[in-house]
């Protein structure tokens, strides 16, 4: 479907439609619609036009008007396609046709009588779209239209100029704006496109701001995402990843379309440069074809304070649009043939002492196949290696390794940041070229000799790592570390770097006792440069900490090492956000929501602020808001949030991190009921993967574990006792704390020597999450001692365990839809309607619709019910 097709399917905002036919219901009336090129007002002159037959009870013909012809077209006017035998005898040999074309009034009344006649005596209206850009001759006939009072005239215009102005100000005119729409109109907008119920936030977000509300620019974008196959619906939600949104070339065409061949050549090397300050590029451009642009609002100036103006495309998705479409070939000449003009502008001047220009030169001469001094690269490189663009960066820190003239010392600098920086954006292109420089300049001694030792063992552990990420054996990864170890000057520094290093690995590869004994001292190191360089140790420890339910320490090293992290001058971004996820992480192990929370909402605004974050392209930050989801007990919001991040890791999972979001995935499956789905996604929880899947291994066998006993699929019991030895193995005592408490809940049994261990076990648990825990175990214990089912008296211990997180199954209830079991597992637990409906971001009713039809599929009548009936048949399918 085309992108006209597709806006005309799904209508016009209610209100301002009934504005434009209200406006234009008197006879005789000419309604005028400004606002930007492409924000839906010509298709919402048509929507009113048909409307207007119904509204005045009388039949209607509408006529719609081609847009303006470009200069070069030969259509000699907008009215010939609607009367065109009018125009064919006042161009032919007839001396009496002669005078016609120089007189518009005429035209008009020959116009007019073919068009009533055509209408065969309905009321006529007329759509003229973008008078502004009609030639004069058209503009006097459509003057000349208005004053004979016998249609109604609907028209757009981008701005009301010049003899345009004339018709939008006369007495029977109306002019309404038609600015952009707001974010919950885009919404609206787009549901009703994609044929969904709603729009994933951030996609929403970044979708309104690269369109700036303009309507036609939004729809452009959804269906450019659509037709390349990168939007994704899940349970009534479109979403598309970060980063994959697909260009719509489309909207040039639209917009730009009727340009001559020098106007688009004009805008297309104001795409490829914009913003444009420099005075040499403004003066390369052809001062006609800018006027025209500038006329239609292809381009803008922009003011900058303390710079100038800038010369830029008149939308931002109209310049992305214009470079999509851009050829290679053509791509390649437009940055060379800037590269030129700024390199000729500078003279004989030296670059590196004006940076803006440095920048320019630089970029544009890499793209455009230029050989560039190293020095330039290098004083580049230093500009924007703290935050700018990671592809720019990435860029340069290739052309800067591969370059000839480069100091070894900066060659090994800029490959081993490109190195990261490709693994964190998923240029496996770059990775793998990064890895082969690295090798050439470590195997070439006169260049080796002059890396420090810092830098050269830094390339050394970046090679054995990626073994980490190519499936090596492990033993062959350890002894690759224990070489380099031996091998090392007198140097505390680089034994910290590599035992460093060698915790990451030990980590990512599943052996979390050793990763711990091998661990940074507790205690921070009175030397900052030594706390960076245990930084990532740090941050895996943290995690395993907070499995063994040191939760407290846990979460004061992450946030302590954190911001140590984002000190100094070369403060490395990746570790900062990895510890944030920490940190999150810590009081999502320990059931603080709100803290949680917060830590979320902190690491939100940090990804969503630069696209230069680790967390932007990493998944960090959506897999802490798919756990708290599940903390949280929101499971719809829980199992959406994780297949949009699922399908964005099936591309690039920089950190090992599916496996635990697929086991967070199956509990939320698994609670709202779709069997099947769920035990896929346990399955998939369960392939060996390294990274933070294995360092998390207790947590994410958890999980799983809880989706079992949802699903009542396998052996549980089992799985639990599996679980005790594992995570007793690795001295987790949280881990092994909960899976005692499982093997409890599934047996209905808690002996004397389990009681014993969970004591134990709890004791090196920080409260609260290890009392808890405790006190259930001990509870089922009592009740099997004096030979007692199950009682309300044990509700305060299982409502005290889902607030932190810990959900113990419903009974089956295979008849309740997926928003019933939501809210029944809330309400079972005692919680309020008002509170339901906050924690689920429905309304009170919703919720007690929901509720209603629960009570009625399961023959109760009320919450008290509901509350027995959920201890009392739980415990009936043990």
């Amino acid at each position: 479907m085309s992108l006209r097709a597709s806006l005309q399917a799904i209508g016009s905002d209610t209100a301002r439609l009934e504005r434009v036919i209200s406006a234009a219901e008197p006879e005789a009336s000419i309604t005028v619609l400004l606002g930007e090129l492409g924000n839906g007002k010509a298709f919402l002159a048509e929507q009113a036009a048909g409307a207007l037959a119904e509204r005045i009870g009388i039949p209607t013909e509408v006529i719609i008007l081609p847009q303006p012809p470009r200069p070069a077209s030969g259509v000699v006017s907008v009215f010939a396609a609607a009367a065109p035998t009018v125009f064919m005898e006042a161009m032919d040999d007839d001396p009496a046709h002669e005078d016609l074309l120089q007189d518009p009034a005429a035209l008009a009344a020959i116009l007019r009588d073919s068009l009533e006649q055509a209408a065969g005596g309905r009321a006529l209206v007329l759509v003229a779209p973008n008078i502004d850009a009609y030639p004069a001759r058209d503009i006097q006939i459509l003057d000349a239209l208005v004053q004979q009072r016998r249609l109604r005239i609907i028209a757009t215009a981008t701005t009301l100029s010049g003899a345009a102005g004339r018709i939008g100000g006369g007495a029977r005119a109306h002019s309404i704006s038609i600015g952009p729409i707001d974010i919950e109109e885009a919404a609206t907008y787009l549901c009703a496109l994609l044929g969904v119920e709603q729009i994933e936030q951030e996609t929403l977000r970044r979708w309104y701001a690269v369109s700036g509300g303009n309507s036609y620019a939004l729809a452009a974008q959804a269906l450019a995402s659509d037709q390349a196959g990168a939007l994704r619906r899940s349970r009534g939600t479109a979403w598309v990843a970060s980063g994959d949104d697909a260009v719509p070339g489309e909207f040039a065409t639209v917009l730009a379309g009727s340009c001559t061949e020098e106007e688009w050549e004009a805008l297309e090397l104001i795409a490829q440069a914009e913003p444009i300050l420099e005075p040499a590029l403004l003066r390369s451009l052809d001062a006609a074809c800018l006027s025209t642009l500038f006329e239609r609002n292809l381009v803008k100036s922009i003011p900058r304070p303390g710079v100038g103006v800038s010369l830029m495309t008149g939308h931002s998705l109209l310049g992305a649009s214009l470079r999509a479409r851009i050829s290679p070939l053509r791509r390649l000449q437009l940055n060379d043939q800037i590269f030129q003009v700024l390199d000729d502008a500078r003279g004989t001047d030296d670059p590196r002492h004006t940076p803006d220009l440095l920048l320019r030169l630089v970029v544009f001469g890499i793209e455009g196949g230029r050989k560039l001094p190293a020095s330039w690269l290098w004083a580049a490189f230093e500009l924007v290696v703290r935050g700018g663009d990671p592809r720019l960066v990435l860029s340069l820190a290739m052309a800067i390794a591969g370059h000839a003239d480069a100091e070894p010392q900066q060659a090994g600098t800029a490959v081993l940041l490109g190195n990261r920086i490709a693994r964190t954006i998923g240029d496996i292109g770059s990775l793998r070229a990064s890895l082969d420089l690295m090798r050439g300049l470590l195997d070439e001694p006169a260049r080796a000799a002059g890396l420090s030792d810092m830098l050269r063992v830094g390339l050394q552990l970046a090679i054995i790592r990626q073994r980490v990420w190519d499936d090596d054996p492990v033993e062959e990864i350890l002894a690759a570390h224990a070489a380099l170890a031996e091998g090392l000057p007198e140097d505390e520094a680089l034994a910290e770097q590599v035992r460093s290093s060698l915790v990451v690995v030990l980590a990512y590869t599943g052996r979390l006792r050793e990763a711990a004994e091998k661990g940074p001292d507790p205690v921070p190191s009175g030397d900052l440069k030594t706390e960076w360089l245990r930084s990532p140790a740090r941050a895996v420890v943290s995690l395993i900490l907070e499995q063994r339910g040191e939760i407290s320490a846990a979460i004061a090293s992450a946030e302590n090492a954190r911001k140590l992290s984002q000190l100094g001058s070369r403060a490395r971004p990746e570790n900062v956000d990895f510890q944030g996820f920490c940190w999150l992480l810590g009081y999502w192990v320990g059931g603080s929501a709100e803290a949680a929370r917060q830590v979320l909402s902190e690491l939100e605004q940090g990804a969503s602020a630069t696209t230069h974050a680790e967390t932007y392209y990493s998944g960090l930050v959506e897999a802490g808001a798919v756990l708290l989801a599940v903390q949280e007990g929101r499971w719809r919001d829980a199992a959406q949030s994780a297949e949009r991040l699922l399908d964005r890791l099936s591309r690039h999972d920089s950190y090992g991190i599916a496996p635990l979001i697929q086991a967070a995935l199956a509990l939320a499956l698994a609670v709202l009921g779709e069997r099947d789905a769920a035990v896929l996604a346990i399955r998939a929880a369960e392939l060996p993967k390294r990274g933070i899947g294995q360092a998390l291994a207790g947590h994410r066998r958890l999980l799983t574990l809880r989706a079992r006993q949802w699903l009542r699929e396998g052996d549980v019991l089992s799985e639990a006792e599996r679980l005790a030895e594992w995570a007793g193995s690795e001295g987790l005592a949280l881990i092994e704390l909960q899976a005692v408490h499982a093997i409890a809940f599934e047996t209905r049994a808690a002996p004397p020597e389990l009681v014993a261990r969970a004591r134990q076990l709890a004791d090196a648990v920080d409260p609260p999450l290890g009392l808890a825990l405790f006190s259930h175990i001990d509870r089922i214990a009592v009740g099997v001692a004096v030979g007692e089912g199950p009682k309300e008296s044990e509700d305060p211990e299982v409502r005290l365990l889902a607030e932190l997180g810990v959900w113990l199954p419903l009974p089956p209830a295979p008849g309740l839809t997926s928003r019933e079991r939501e809210v029944v597992l809330l309400a079972a637990l005692g919680h309020s309607s008002k509170f339901i409906a906050e924690r689920l971001h429905i309304s009170v009713r919703t919720v007690e619709t929901h509720l209603s039809n629960a009570f009625g599929k399961l023959s109760l009548d009320n919450r008290d019910d509901l509350r027995r009936w959920a201890g009392r048949e739980r415990m009936r399918t043990l």
